[in-house]
């Protein structure tokens, strides 16, 4: 499907008291290469960890993504100081529909930092004119996220199959909100 007519004009940068989210920059290649552990691998679906080279030509996925409107918008998730902690994205599944996902470094884990960038990013794919749901396509086992999407009011809705880069097919549970706009 062709999303060009659904750009997703997300605000260049989200923020609260705790957290910013903004554009990655290549210069955050090294930071996110080694803030990746093997639980971001699992989740990645990664079988190995991701060189340097992979890390910063996925950015520049991600910076190139931003800059044409979608379908897949990437956000850093930093300390105010600038310090990278991890990352969401989004992307459009149809022009209706909107995935969310968020990671955050070891480091940072277990401090409400994911809670408050998927509060963050789905207030701005909300504002989106097309999005009527988000999603989040979580792992079943993958109980911390679980946690986060039902804090930031998701409703676990059942169960899809997705295809991993490996081609197995792996289970996970589909979480959904409302698109709710002010």
């Amino acid at each position: 499907m062709d999303f060009r007519a659904y750009p997703l004009r997300l605000p260049h940068t989200l923020s609260d008291s705790v957290i910013r989210l903004d554009g990655h920059t290549l210069a955050d290649a090294q930071a996110h290469w080694e803030g990746e552990d093997e639980e971001m691998m699992l989740r990645f679906d990664s079988p190995q960890r991701a060189t340097l080279e992979q890390t910063r030509a996925a950015m520049g996925r991600w910076i190139d993504a931003r800059a044409a409107g979608g379908p897949e918008f990437a956000y850093a998730i930093r300390q105010p100081s600038g310090v990278l902690m991890g990352g969401c994205a989004t992307y459009l599944i149809t022009p209706d529909r909107a995935n969310v996902s968020y990671w955050v470094f070891p480091t940072f884990r277990g401090q409400g930092y994911a809670g408050r960038a998927l509060a963050l990013l789905c207030a701005a794919v909300a504002q989106a004119p097309s999005v009527e749901q988000i999603e989040a396509h979580v792992d079943a086992d993958n109980i911390a996220s679980r946690r986060v999407a039902e804090k930031a009011g998701f409703i676990e809705t059942g169960a899809i199959a997705a295809e991993s880069r490996t081609g197995a097919l792996a289970t996970r549970i589909l979480y959904a909100r409302p698109a709710t706009r002010p």
